[in-house]
């Protein structure tokens, strides 16, 4: 049997939690912020839960997240 690869972007971007929620990270966070208010850079550094239409999909993408 072929080794199960992970999506590298899902590696990058989602999160499972412990309780098997998918998570997010908001973007525009990395550069050109300098005309950004604090509130909004710290906001950004927060994750979000996704839609649970979303989270099958997603597990797929991370094949050791399920």
């Amino acid at each position: 049997m072929p080794k199960m690869k992970t999506h590298k972007m899902a590696k990058r971007r989602i999160k499972i939690t412990g309780t098997g929620k998918v998570m997010a990270f908001k973007s525009g966070k990395r550069h050109q912020n300098t005309g950004k208010s604090g509130d909004e850079i710290r906001g950004k550094g927060k994750g979000f839960v996704l839609a649970k239409a979303e989270w099958s999909r997603m597990k797929l993408m991370l094949p050791r997240g399920k």
